[in-house]
């Protein structure tokens, strides 16, 4: 059965959300979601854990410049926990949740949005996917050069 990774990088106004491909090498941007209501990001994310056959989520964790928190580090972890609680009674079960540091995801992806000639607009609707898409792919490169060293 096929299982996928997804990223979310969280977001006060929006959250990126970002998938791997089935052999957890190769993230994908998949779609934004409009943070103002948690119970309605909180079902949308649902409805992909569950589309996509979640193995693990990993949560982009902001760090700041001197590898301490930051405030939205907090909002973040308040996030994780209120995350838990809504997976709790998903058919896929133990299903874990890590972090991951994210430092210079969004500016990554605004840059390589900017090289491609993306109008402001589009970059606007895009930059969160695309940012959780580089912290999934950073994490998969990390564990993927761990397992090809063992």
């Amino acid at each position: 059965m096929n299982q996928k990774i997804i990223c979310i990088d969280y977001g006060l106004k929006r959250i990126g959300v970002a998938l791997s491909d089935d052999r957890g090498t190769i993230a994908f941007p998949h779609k934004y979601i409009i943070n103002e209501n948690f119970n309605d990001a909180a079902t949308e994310l649902k409805n992909i854990i569950i589309t996509e056959n979640a193995s693990l989520i990993v949560v982009g964790m902001p760090i700041g410049l001197s590898g301490k928190q930051s405030s939205l580090s907090i909002e973040v972890v308040k996030f994780i926990d209120e995350l838990k609680k809504i997976i709790e009674d998903l058919p896929i079960k133990n299903l874990p949740i890590i972090t991951y540091d994210e430092r210079f995801s969004t500016a990554q992806a605004q840059r390589s949005l900017i090289e491609r000639n993306v109008k402001r607009k589009k970059r606007k609707q895009t930059i969160d996917s695309i940012a959780a898409s580089f912290i999934l792919q950073s994490y998969l490169d990390g564990i993927n050069s761990t397992n090809n060293n063992t």
